[in-house]
């Protein structure tokens, strides 16, 4: 049923969400590198601090905004933890590609969640990473049950 889970490489998510290589127990941490609202990457100290700083800065602005974080999170559990028609395409496609590997299974996910969203697909594409992530660790059971 959920044959596409199972298929999911940890690694292959790690590397598109990078705060998972050191936040990957907790997805609430490695999210607040992701979002606007949440703690700056961690930058190396050699430098010019105030050109840092501004880099830092834009590179900030440039996230989504924390919200997207919370509606995405809410998408997932609809697409995962129940049968609601919104994503029932989606989860067809899904169990018909799980032979396609991580990578074209988030790019599914994160354009139909998107969509459902009325944002594009790689402004939230590290978030379902990160969400993807922690389902592929606890399994969909836990994750359900957590999150429900």
């Amino acid at each position: 049923m959920n044959d596409w889970v199972s298929v999911l490489s940890i690694n292959e998510l790690k590397s598109l969400a990078p705060p998972l290589f050191l936040f990957g127990d907790d997805p609430e941490d490695a999210a607040m590198y992701l979002y606007r609202e949440g703690l700056s990457s961690p930058i190396m100290s050699a430098g010019k601090k105030d050109e840092l700083s501004e880099i830092q800065g834009k590179e900030r602005e440039s996230r989504p905004p924390k919200k997207y974080w919370e509606q995405v999170k809410t998408e997932i559990v609809i697409l995962l933890c129940t049968d609601d028609k919104k994503y029932k395409k989606l989860r067809s496609k899904l169990n018909s590609s799980s032979d396609k590997g991580t990578t074209l299974l988030l790019a599914a996910i994160s354009a139909s969640v998107g969509s459902a969203m009325g944002v594009k697909a790689g402004l939230i594409s590290a978030f379902c990473a990160v969400i993807l992530h922690s389902l592929v660790k606890i399994g969909k059971e836990s994750y359900c049950a957590i999150n429900v």
